[in-house]
């Protein structure tokens, strides 16, 4: 599977291939982004209401919920695939994920008794010392040193990042849907 770093670049050396130039969005890009979204997410939600492999709301809500993210990330990358769109966006990207992530927990949190509720916090602290310690370690291996420089160090730095709150949104979510089963 590619990572997203692959894609990003992908995208963005396609279409540079394409002689379009690269641009900062603009109020109404981000008006255009967000009706686009939306109107693939409700399209999304109705054919999964007609598969037969969904068989829930909370199924739909979550692929609803990060397909926003993804897709807006993607639109974003269109029309400003600089290094400096790249980091912006998957940043963006990032924050919205942080959302779910708080979302998705508090739904685990809340199905849970008294007791193992303590279980969930103690392990999101610790998830948050992972993060946080990667991080960091993100941060030394930008450095010139180590890697040679280059601006592209902020756009892998920053798919870090994100990949590290897209999977623990994917991790709540499964422990959930397990529990849910």
């Amino acid at each position: 599977m590619k990572t997203l770093l692959t894609i990003l670049i992908t995208l963005a050396f396609i279409l540079n291939c394409f002689g379009q130039t690269s641009r900062q969005l603009t109020k109404d890009d981000s008006t255009q982004i967000e009706t686009e979204v939306e109107m693939k997410t409700q399209k999304l939600k109705d054919s999964l209401l007609t598969s037969e492999k969904v068989a829930d709301n909370f199924h739909i809500e979550f692929a609803a919920d990060t397909f926003r993210i993804e897709e807006r990330q993607r639109l974003k990358l269109v029309i400003d695939y600089s290094t400096n769109g790249m980091v912006t966006s998957t940043l963006d990207a990032n924050r919205e994920y942080d959302k779910l992530l708080n979302k998705y927990y508090q739904l685990l949190l809340r199905s849970l008794n008294e007791e193992d509720k303590e279980i969930l916090k103690k392990s999101q602290r610790n998830w948050i010392d992972f993060r946080d310690s990667e991080l960091e370690l993100n941060g030394v291996l930008m450095n010139d040193y180590y890697s040679g420089g280059g601006t592209i160090q902020r756009v892998f730095a920053a798919a870090r990042v994100l990949e590290l709150t897209r999977d623990r949104v994917i991790e709540l979510y499964d422990y959930l849907n397990r529990k849910m089963e």
